[in-house]
């Protein structure tokens, strides 16, 4: 059995979160500074850290280093483009933002609400979940949603929003969630953070 096919159940074990948070410490961050960049406490950081070594079967952090860059370049490209699954309520955007990212090469869906995305998702599940906090009066928001998804799902997920408020950019990041944009949304810094989150996801 080769290296790859040893490793690999126990990287796939590892949330999102989980593999952003090995990346970083195996770059060389330490505790606090993977938590300023994440915006969550060392506490937390911590947990995940001896989360990710049971995961992973590793009884130090040098064999977790080792053992994670070893897997990083055995790991075969993605093959097919990653599924992006848009969420906005606004029929322009929606639109703006799968239209481009169809143009760069994903396969991007969009879809008006929390009920569009279950649909969608029995259909054809995402690679990457892209959200606009706010969906509408009585609509469930995106940050719900999103809580939803990554205590369900081990996907990627974006959160977009017009007003760019400091709490609630904290409280996506505090539920995990992978990247956080402002109106207008740079697509070329977006489809930047998609190809790193697919890095992760294969």
């Amino acid at each position: 059995m080769t290296i790859f096919e040893t490793m690999r159940p126990h990287f796939e074990s590892l949330t999102p979160r989980q593999r952003e948070i090995a990346r970083l410490l195996v770059s060389g961050m330490t505790n606090l500074q993977v938590a300023g960049q994440l915006c969550i406490s060392v506490h937390t950081i911590k947990a995940h850290r001896a989360e990710i070594m049971s995961r992973m079967q590793v009884n130090s952090f040098a064999e977790l280093v080792n053992q994670f860059n070893r897997l990083q370049t055995t790991l075969p490209a993605r093959t097919t483009p990653l599924h992006v699954i848009v969420v906005e309520d606004d029929e322009w955007y929606r639109d703006y933002l799968t239209d481009n990212l169809s143009e760069r090469g994903y396969s991007s869906i969009g879809v008006v609400d929390g009920e569009g995305l279950r649909s969608a998702w029995a259909q054809k599940p995402a690679d990457v979940v892209i959200l606009d906090i706010e969906l509408g009066q009585g609509k469930e928001n995106g940050l719900a949603l999103a809580a939803r998804i990554l205590s369900n799902c081990p996907c990627g997920v974006i959160m977009v929003t017009a007003k760019g408020a400091q709490d609630e950019r904290l409280e996506g990041l505090s539920i995990g969630v992978d990247a956080y944009f402002s109106k207008p949304v740079n697509i070329d810094e977006l489809s930047i953070t998609l190809t790193n989150l697919g890095r992760r996801l294969r």
